[in-house]
Parts: structure tokens; sequence; C-alpha cells
């Protein structure tokens, strides 16, 4: 077969014999002959093989793969010849036995031999790929060896595995070269010989040591690298030089040591933080660095930021680190030095970085966390070119979060749908829901709502901190709303939102998850915000009566995204019994402390629990949304109470799920009971109930007729030195049969009497309600009047709308 450069690795693959361990031909290969065996599948080109002029007598062909183990190239061996790859030439990759897995060792070698035998031991190996592996005598390394080794190691290193492991031979572990491949890379050196006590060890990984030997040799090396080994004494990474100094990373703090001719200079940076990782999109762009820290009360952080923040004076950068911890160092020489650490330190570990909190694949990304376990094993982190402000805490167990809240608000309807809800919203994007729903507790000041905020944060959060405010601007809303995606969001007080007219499409931008189009500065589009939440409000009023009270009318679509449940109409506001305080205000009131004492341990539990078991416990979710929704829907069919059925079905179905899952500490059935409870009493008190729409029409008419009835119509009256000048009339009036009668002209009709809703379904409401005199078969009466010399068609509408009442 002559192979050409063009030909592709697959190909070349179809074309071999792959011979197993026990088939014959395979101990007689003559690289295994000289080389020992694999004990694993090998290729075998079985013709020969001429590559530019070369020939290749039954040569095996090792696959060669890139970093996420996409087949790149294949290499061409025979003893005694330079191997040959197809196609390019040059590797641009490795060939590997065994299974790769980010958290477990791999070892790396140039020798062929010494692939083989390990292969043998169950460790995972890699082959960098020489042009010397099957020449007939051993050579010293070459700079361009010592590249490829490097360029496989940051393959692996960016793919992100992390235990990566060189083999050397002791007099090979002291040349610069070999330490600069440990100083720059990720990988650590295994000496081959090794003292244990009086005991001493060579290996040569050849094929005459026995596979006890071999893996009794990389158990015990890789056992022998702590991290003291690796780090200079009392530093926590290792010594980067940088200009005419070098930082060095301290338990105490981040330095930079600067060297002159006659002295050198230690300066103090700032406290300890550490590179983890480079961070990238998946289109590689929006390239940032992991960082990792302690504070003054030794809580850990770690948190992804933009390279954007490093960029002009960083200002910004240390704004975000101090914010969390960070001590730096007041001088201006020390600043820039910081920014140059971070910038500039050398990993070769890479993270996955997105820019939403919420789901991604199977993995549940918090601001400062990822939950569960990405299919290709990568590190997912949230990164901001703002700091991040998190609120996903937590504190004591769960255990006591269960008997000291949950479970003595069980017996409270209200506050099992609080709690509920904030389940709810990790549920909403598995299941496909389009939008999000909010649940507005509106009460006075004494009847306990806060409560209700304050254990449905307890689940995720400090609540004194997790708990937001109306007191915002719509565009400061969406970005509290976007922060919380997926998740579950409360705000308190509805009557403090900045601009109250405002409030309407503030309702329906957080429940429909979007919000407004930009421009950046360089008149680009800008993404919009988008996201999916539950969320919570409280206030002494209203979305309709604040809207109200500011010249505006409310929109069902607006109502049924802000649920308004009224606990003013209960004789315990929040609660439905006294049972576990002396009265309603102390139940409240222990609530609150104990929320502020345990909290976070529910939600994480809840995470857990989801990425865990996502494809089984979705599955039971969707199951039990049909079944609740066919519950609370009943024999209603109007869309608008179905929505809010779904909504409340939903909660109901986190409540339920939570508690199978063993976090609430309920009964089966508490928060399906609940959801029912609350739901049936928001029917009973929403009045777009029915036939909603003929009320609302009727009252339309109505609110009209009683501003206007002296003002804007004029009499009809056979005298004419008796008709009253009229301005911007509308109609005329008469009394016909005893009753007065008012004919409104048609134009007037639907520009002033209907303004805002549909002229035919109006006239078509005041049919139905008997309240309009009409041709037969028309909404309309064709009448005279003093103005006109034909007969004209008029909406004649009787006094009776005056006292008419649903």
């Amino acid at each position: 077969m002559n192979i050409t450069a063009s030909i592709k690795p697959d190909s070349i693959l179809a074309n071999c014999t792959v011979l197993n361990p026990v088939d014959q031909g395979y101990l007689s290969h003559p690289l295994i002959e000289r080389f020992g065996s694999p004990s694993q599948p090998i290729y075998i080109d079985q013709c020969n093989v001429d590559i530019d002029g070369v020939t290749y007598e039954n040569p095996l062909i090792l696959p060669i793969y890139d970093g996420q183990l996409n087949l790149v190239q294949c290499a061409v061996l025979q003893d005694g010849k330079n191997v040959q790859v197809i196609p390019n030439g040059l590797a641009h990759g490795f060939a590997y036995f065994g299974k790769l897995q980010k958290d477990k060792p791999i070892l790396i070698t140039y020798s062929l031999e010494a692939f083989f035998q390990i292969a043998q031991t169950g460790y995972a190996v890699v082959l960098v790929i020489l042009p010397n592996l099957c020449s007939g005598k051993k050579s010293e390394l070459k700079a361009f060896d010592f590249e490829q080794i490097q360029y496989v190691i940051q393959q692996l290193s960016k793919a992100g595995y992390t235990q990566l492991y060189l083999p050397v031979r002791p007099e090979n572990i002291q040349l610069e070269p070999f330490k600069q491949l440990e100083q720059n890379t990720t990988v650590k050196l295994l000496n081959q010989y090794l003292k244990i006590g009086e005991n001493e060890f060579f290996i040569e990984l050849s094929k005459d040591e026995s596979i006890e030997e071999v893996t009794a040799f990389i158990d015990e090396a890789i056992e022998l690298i702590p991290l003291i080994d690796i780090l200079p004494k009392g530093h926590l990474a290792k010594p980067f030089r940088y200009g005419d100094g070098v930082f060095h990373l301290l338990e105490n703090g981040l330095y930079y040591i600067e060297q002159t001719k006659d002295d050198e200079y230690k300066r103090y940076i700032s406290s300890p933080i550490r590179v983890l990782a480079q961070t990238r999109d998946t289109t590689n762009n929006a390239w940032g660095r992991l960082l990792e820290w302690q504070d003054a009360d030794g809580i850990k952080h770690t948190q992804a930021l933009s390279m954007e923040l490093f960029q002009s004076d960083g200002v910004e950068l240390r704004k975000a680190l101090a914010y969390q911890g960070v001590i730096i160092a007041p001088d201006g020489r020390a600043r820039n030095l910081l920014q140059s650490y971070l910038m500039s330190y050398p990993t070769e570990t890479r993270a996955l970085c997105v820019d939403r909190i919420g789901w991604h694949d199977n993995v549940f990304v918090l601001p400062n966390k990822q939950i569960g376990q990405h299919e290709h094993d990568d590190l997912i982190v949230y990164q901001t070119t703002q700091g991040i402000d998190s609120n996903y805490q937590s504190n004591g167990t769960l255990e006591q979060w269960q008997k000291d809240i949950s479970i003595p608000l069980s017996t409270h309807s209200k506050l099992v749908v609080a709690l509920s809800s904030a389940f709810a919203g990790q549920l909403l994007t598995p299941l496909e829901q389009q939008t999000g729903a909010g649940v507005h507790f509106k009460g006075q000041s004494s009847k306990g709502k806060t409560t209700a905020l304050y254990v449905g944060c307890s689940v995720w959060g400090k609540p004194s901190q997790y708990c937001k405010t109306w007191k915002s601007t719509g565009n400061a809303l969406e970005h509290t709303a976007y922060i919380h995606n997926d998740g579950f969001l409360a705000l308190d007080e509805i009557g403090e939102v900045a601009n109250p007219k405002e409030l309407g499409n503030i309702a329906y931008m957080l429940a429909n998850g979007k919000g407004k189009a930009r421009l950046t500065k360089e008149i680009k589009a800008k993404p919009s915000y988008a996201w999916k939440i539950i969320f919570l409000s409280t206030g002494e009023k209203s979305l309709k009566e604040i809207m109200q009270e500011n010249g505006q009318k409310t929109k069902l679509g607006q109502e049924v995204r802000l649920i308004d449940i009224d606990i003013d109409q209960s004789e315990y506001g929040l609660f439905d019994q006294i049972d576990f305080a002396e009265d309603g205000a102390k139940q409240s009131r222990l609530l609150v402390e104990r929320s502020n004492q345990f909290y976070g341990v529910a939600g994480m539990a809840w995470l857990n629990y989801l990425t865990t078991n996502k494809d089984d416990a979705i599955s039971q979710a969707k199951k039990l949304l049909g079944q609740y929704n066919a519950e609370l829907i009943g024999e209603h069919t109007q869309g608008h109470i179905i929505r809010v059925a779904n909504a409340f079905a939903l909660i109901a179905v986190a409540g339920e799920l939570a508690t199978q899952a063993g976090i609430t500490g309920w009964q089966t059935g508490t928060a399906l009971n609940a959801v029912k409870t609350v739901f049936n009493a928001w029917v009973n008190d929403f009045e777009y109930v029915g036939d909603y729409q003929t009320k609302e029409y009727i009252l339309h008419v109505k609110a009209f007729f009683e501003a206007n009835e002296s003002s804007r119509f004029e009499a009809i009256t056979p005298d004419p030195d008796q008709i009253e000048k009229i301005i911007n009339r509308v109609g005329y009036w008469k009394i016909e049969n005893g009753e007065k009668l008012f004919l409104v002209l048609p134009e007037q009709f639907k520009n002033e009497v209907c303004k805002g809703h549909d002229n035919r379904k109006v006239a078509k409401a005041l049919l139905i309600e008997k309240l309009l005199e009409h041709d037969t078969g028309k909404t309309s009466k064709t009448v005279r009047i003093p103005s006109k010399k034909n007969a004209v068609k008029v909406y004649a509408v009787k006094e009776a709308i005056f006292s008419w009442e649903s």
C-alpha cells in the first residue's frame, strides 16, 4: 500500500488488522519481540507500506489522539526505522493505552518499551511520538524531543487531566530541560531510583522486569510525591520569575522579591491568592482566571474573573477581590504587581466558563461552585466582568434546619407554599417551562408576611442577605433576576418600588424572564438578560392597588404572573393556627431568628439530589406535574386560571420531590395539600373567574356614564329653546317609556365609551345583559336626532346601566 500525506487516519486503521494478545502472530511481531508485549490490542498493516519512497514491512500502526481524544493521525512503526506520522509528518498528539480519567494518574513516557510495560500494570499510559522510538540505539533527548514532551503535557493539562507523571532515569532528573518541564507544566517527575528506608530500587521500565515490580514502583513513586517535595518550604505555589524578580506565594502572603546587583528587596503584595486555572467559554472566548483564597475568617473563596477586569488600572479587579476578603498592599507598585501576577502566572489547567447561573447540561452552576459532573469531566465555573456577590451560603446542618424551620411550619399552608417555591426554580428548565411565576403575599405589617420570604430564603442562604427588595429600578431588577436564574428570588415590600409606574411591566418581565434589548457603546446589539425564576413577593398592597393609585389599570396577564395571596383574610395572617409559640407574632419571630441561624443546607441537598438522579427525578416530576395540574384545574377552562394552576402545580411538585429526597422532613402530601388550599383561596378571591370579561366591559361602560351622564349627553326635547349647549358631546338622551335612554353616536361609542376595549365585544356584553335597546338582529338602533336630516344608527344604552351589578 502506498500511503500519501493526505490519507486520513481512520482510513489507515480501516486497512489494518487488529491483533489481540491471544492471536497468532501477536507475540512474533518484530516490535513486540524487541520491546515486549503491552498485552493490549494492536493495529498491524500486513502489507508492505511505502511512504515517501521508504518501505515499511508489516508495520505496527499507533493511532494518535489530541487532548480531547479525537483521532488526528497515525504513527507507522518498524524496528530500526524512524517513525513516520501520517498525515503532516509531525505528531500533533499522542498514543495511549488504558482509560484516561481526569482525576486519576496518567503516566507519560517517550520510550516504546516503557509504554508497553506500563500498559500491563492497569495504569493509563501516554506515549510521546518521537522519530527515534524504534531506533537500534539509545540517544540523548534533543531540544525538539523536549518540545514534543511539553506539547503533549500541555494538551493533557488543557483537557483537564490533573495527575500527570513522567518517569525519569536518576542521572537525568536534575538536567535543566527536565526541571523546566516540572516548573513550566503540571507534570510531576518520577525518579526511577527509589530509596525506601534501607532498601534501594532502580527500575529500567524494560521488558525484562516483572509487571509486579513495575506496578510497585509506580505505586510507591506516586505516593512519595507529597506537596512538600514539589514546592519550596512554606510555599503554596511554584515561584514565578517575572521581570527583575520572582513572585513567591507563601502561607502568609504573596511577595515579589526584586533582585539587584548588590541586594534584593522583598515586597508584600497581598494575602495569599492562588491561580488555579485559565478559563474560556465553548467558543474559546471570554478568557479569564480561576482564583482561590481565604478571608480573615478562614473561609475559602473560589472565583473566576474575566481578563477584561485586568485591563486599564485594574481597580474593578481589586475592588472585587477586596470585597471578598483579599488584603492588598495600598501602594501603586504592589497593585500593579498583583495584577501582573494574576494575569501572567503560568498554569496549563483549563476550566470552562459560563456567564449564566443555573443548568448547563447535567451540571448546576452557582457563583462559587458547580454541583454535578459534566459529561466530559470539565470543570465549569461562573465568570463575570463584575464582582460576584454570592449569597448562596450555608450554616448548620440539614437536621437542624428541618427541626427548627421546615417541620414546625408544615401545618401552615401559606408557609409550606413559600418553602416549596424555593425548590421550584430548579425544575423550570428541565420541565421545559417557558416562563416562571411570582407569588405575592399581601397584608398589613403585623401579619408576618416577611416571614414567608425568610423561610424560603433559608433554603439557599442567610435570609438577611439573600432576600432582596423591590426598592430598585426595572433595570436593576433585571440583573437581580438574571443572577438568580433557574432558582428562587425573594423581593420584600412591593410598595417601595423605585418607579411605581414601572411596576406592571416589571411584573411581566420577572415572570416572562426577558430583559430589554440594549446597545453597547459601539452601537451594537447587546444580548439582553434572560432567566427563569420562581419568586416570592410581599407588600401591604397588591399590584392592582399600587397601579390604580398611580392612574394605571392592571392587565389580566400581569395579575396571573404575580399571583396575589391576601393574608389579611386569615385570622392568624400568614399562619393557619397557633401551634408552636404563644401567638402569631412569636411564631413569626422564631422562624425569622432560626432562618438566620440555619440556612443553605437544604438547597445544596436539593441540587445534589437533582444532579445525582436527574433523569429519574425529572421523569417523576413530569408525571407529578401532569397529575397535579389535572387536580388543580378541575373544571376550569379559562386560560389564565390554567396558567396559575400550572404555577401552583409546579410548586407542589417541588415540595413533594424535596420531601421524597429527605430534605423537608414532611409527610408525603404536605406540599400538595397546602398548594390546593392556597390555590382554591386564590380562585375564590380572584375577580376574573367565570364570565369575567362581560363584567369588566359592563363596569367600564358604567364608569363612563357615571362620570359623564350630565356633561356629555344632549337632551332631545320638542322645544328647541330648551336645548342646552354640550361641549365634547358623545350623544343624546331622551325619555322613552318612562325610562331615560342614552343614544351614543357610533364613533363616540368606539373611541370614548369603549376606550381601551373592543367596541364590538362591549356592545355584545351590553346586549347579553339586556342593557341595550336595539333593532332586530343588531346591537345598534336606528333613530332620528335633531342635528341629522336622516335617521342614524346609535347605541341606545338603558338607564339600568347605573344599577347593574355582577
